[in-house]
């Protein structure tokens, strides 16, 4: 296992890579509690097991981290304000298969998953091609397709029946190619209820807010009046544009 210990500093806390739909409170207050017990007046994190992260580079050329496993772990160590943590370095080949890491580490163990956010882990599942065999030369582009079962076990033991649903609304061509080929798995699949309108300002929507989610973490850690003003000032800014750009709402009558 490749692990060292990284400045907390160098990790990105992208809520884009983040397979829980939102930090849970009171587990980061949980770990932050632990860690200032086990070492008061320390600056390293001890007591806990290695995170997981991958490494990135941000501009001029600073290596930077992005979370696998243990996303509240590093944010409690940010809010107290620990200097280093002890991480497990693991390569991925792009950002694919680093969402689906985070699925499955989150799937299985730690915090139960909701429904919404085992969908989510089964999308990211398909977009690694995690639900293919390797093929012939190692890819997954062309490799067999898993048996529903299969793809059950790898996603910490979602009923297989549920996959088959979830396979048939968002991957109808593999879900047909694998009704030919695995017949005897078929029996009823009832059909994905719409999630509801489509909604194309919905990803930027989402993305927007991840970077306000993790500048509000970030900006727990800062101490001075005149770095937390400079943060101020910036919001200011951003709300003076987005209130530029709201609609003129007009009235029904």
């Amino acid at each position: 296992m490749n692990t060292k210990h990284i400045r907390v500093e160098d990790i990105m806390f992208d809520a884009e890579t983040q397979i829980r739909e939102k930090t849970k409170p009171d587990l980061v207050r949980r770990y932050r509690q632990a860690m200032a017990e086990y070492d008061p007046g320390g600056n390293t994190v001890v007591g806990f097991p290695a995170i997981q992260v991958s490494e990135a580079q941000a501009k001029g050329a600073k290596k930077v981290y992005a979370i696998i496993d243990g996303w509240h772990r590093a944010t409690a160590a940010l809010e107290l304000g620990k200097e280093l943590i002890e991480a497990e370095i693991i390569t991925v080949s792009g950002t694919e298969e680093l969402l689906w890491l985070a699925s499955r580490a989150n799937l299985l163990h730690g915090e139960k998953l909701s429904n919404k956010e085992k969908r989510m882990a089964f999308r990211n599942y398909l977009k690694a091609k995690q639900h293919r065999h390797p093929g012939p030369r190692g890819g997954r582009a062309n490799g067999k397709i898993k048996s529903a079962r299969e793809m059950a076990i790898d996603l910490g033991g979602i009923a297989h029946k549920t996959v088959l649903k979830w396979l048939k609304a968002d991957a109808p061509m593999t879900y047909q190619q694998l009704q030919r080929e695995r017949t005897e798995e078929f029996t009823e699949v009832p059909d994905e209820p719409f999630d509801g309108l489509y909604n194309p300002d919905a990803r930027h929507r989402d993305a927007a807010i991840a970077y306000l989610q993790e500048a509000a973490l970030r900006a727990r850690a800062v101490k001075g009046r005149d770095d937390l003003q400079a943060i101020l000032t910036e919001l200011n800014d951003v709300e003076k544009e987005i209130t530029k750009r709201l609609p003129v709402m007009t009235d029904d009558f």
